[in-house]
Order: C-alpha cells, then structure tokens, then sequence
C-alpha cells in the first residue's frame, strides 16, 4: 500500500512535536538543574553534621524546627525517628528555646505526625512544654511559611534529613527566617533512590516558590 502525501505530512508532523517535546524536556532539566545548583550552593556553608554542630556552634536560636515524614502504625518511621534524635541533642545543646515539629496532622485520627513526634521527644526526655506543633506543615514550603506567618518564628536550626536539609534552610531563609541546617543522623537505613529524585524536583518548585510566595 502506498503512502498518501496526507500521511507523510502527518508523520512529519509527529516527528517535529517528538522534537519540540525532547528540546522542551532538555531545556526544563537544564533549569533544573540550575535551580538545584542555586539552592545547594546558597546554602552549603550553612549545614552541618551534628557533631559539627556540636563542636563549633556559638549562637542562641529561637527554634530547632524537625521536618516531619512517614510515620507508621508502630511510631515514626526510622527516617522520621533519627531526625527527632537528632533535633533532642541539638536542643539539649541549649541552642534554642523550644523544639517546633512540623508535619501532617491535617486529619489526626487517620494520620497524626506532628503527635508521633512530640511523643516520640518526650521519651527522649524533653519536656513537652519545650515542644510547639504546627499540624498543617504539609510540605517543607508550608512548613517555613507557616513558622513565619502562624508562629513568628525569626530564627531556628532547621533539622531534617541530609538530602533534605539544603531545601530547608534555602526556603527558610527565603521567609527572613534566620537559620542553619543539621544533618539527620542515620542509624542504618537505606535511603530510597526516588528520595533523590524527588528532592531535585522539589529545590526547583521551592526556588520557584520562594520567588512568587503563593500563601504569603
């Protein structure tokens, strides 16, 4: 069956909108790209490990803010659980006046993160009254706008995950709040690839996201 001059224009067609999407694609992954670089490279002397936090830090902070994550049906998820470890030995420093989790409790008695972690920092001994929740932290942007605009947070040591922490004191510092970065200790476990994946689209929502503010 021969070809009719209408189907060769229709492929030609699809041939060029494949490559108006591939150019589009390459040019989105370059900004990107970009974004991620901004983000990392504004903030990289600003995170720390915990025992450089430990050895060098001189300041006095209003707040440790703890991102929140998964928590299952037996407590926090192990992810979830080093960050809170990690955020009672920095507050135990007597950096900061109280400890400010963030997360989803939006529907507590179907899924109740910001409760899980209080508990989980009263068994680590701090006393619950050094313990503010925001329930409505629903991603890393809302949690900074919201320690601004709901709580007046002005300055904080931010402590989340380490392929997380860049994101957090970038947004943070873009709502004027003051604030450094630790690094969550890892007691063992294996850090999804989709986690990387997810944060390098993530930086370039927030850098985007900081810009216009929506919610502000």
């Amino acid at each position: 069956m021969t070809r009719t001059k209408s189907d060769k224009k229709g492929k030609k067609i699809f041939l060029r909108i494949l490559l108006v999407l591939f150019v589009l694609g390459v040019i989105g992954l370059f900004c990107l790209a970009l974004m991620n670089n901004h983000v990392i490279g504004s903030t990289e002397d600003a995170v720390y490990s915990l025992p450089e936090f430990e050895a060098s830090n001189n300041a006095h902070y209003e707040a440790v803010i703890v991102l929140g994550c998964a928590v299952w049906e037996s407590g926090p998820s192990p992810m979830l659980a080093d960050r809170l470890r990690t955020a009672a030995s920095v507050f135990k420093t007597g950096c900061a006046d109280y400890i400010f989790v963030t997360g989803d409790s939006e529907h507590p008695d179907d899924y109740d993160e910001t409760g899980a972690m209080k508990d989980f920092l009263i068994g680590l001994g701090i006393a619950e009254e050094d313990i503010v929740c925001d329930p409505l932290g629903l991603s890393t942007y809302e949690s900074m706008l919201r320690a601004v605009k709901e709580f007046n947070i002005k300055s904080a040591v931010v402590v989340t995950s380490a392929f997380h922490c860049n994101r957090s004191v970038y947004d943070a510092r873009k709502f004027g709040i003051e604030s450094v970065g630790v690094e969550a200790i890892n007691s063992g476990y294996v850090i999804k690839q989709y986690n990387y994946y997810r944060e390098f689209i993530a930086r370039g929502k927030d850098y985007v996201f900081t810009i216009f503010k929506p919610g502000y």
